[in-house]
């Protein structure tokens, strides 16, 4: 962690202490309601502050049409049923929504849909990709744990997890 968000932090913190005391010594409110009137609020707005920013990073994902024909030229030997089924598990392990499910191309990075998610020098992930390979070993008995090229694609990882398919 760099000094300037270390920086950063200790002044967001300072500025929350003082919302805080102000509150208290302005409104004579309780200590225990302070926790109501500033800290909820503030949690709030970071929070739709962090969502707002999540969804414009995916903003080019979620405005692509249907790309369940890019799949079926991409693997046409493929059963619709399995490409629903390969993409409900990596949705699933993103939790996006189902309705995302064909939102991505055969094409698309993960890690760089990671990165739309947690832009570098995120602090915290929710395990989007270790979920997705414990999904993909228990459902294919593949472990992509070990080995995980930093430009591995969906349609590859599909690829392997149907041989026989490519």
């Amino acid at each position: 962690m760099s000094a300037i968000r270390v920086m950063i932090g200790v002044l967001i913190g300072a500025c929350m202490l003082a919302g805080e005391i102000t509150v208290f010594w302005c409104f004579s409110l309780p200590m225990k309601w302070v926790f109501f009137v500033f800290i909820i609020p503030t949690g709030l707005a970071v929070g739709f502050f962090l969502q707002m920013q999540s969804r414009q990073a995916l903003k080019p994902y979620w405005n692509r049409a249907c790309t369940g024909i890019r799949w079926r030229r991409r693997f046409p030997a493929a059963p619709k049923t399995e490409i629903r089924e390969f993409l409900d598990l990596f949705i699933e392990a993103f939790m996006f929504r189902q309705r995302r499910r064909f939102c991505f191309l055969p094409d698309d990075k993960v890690l760089d849909i990671y990165r739309a998610l947690y832009p570098p020098g995120s602090l915290a992930d929710s395990l989007e990709l270790e979920t997705f390979c414990m999904k993909l070993e228990k459902r294919y008995g593949i472990n992509f744990a070990t080995s995980w090229p930093e430009d591995i694609t969906l349609g590859e990882i599909y690829a392997k997890t149907h041989s026989g398919v490519v």
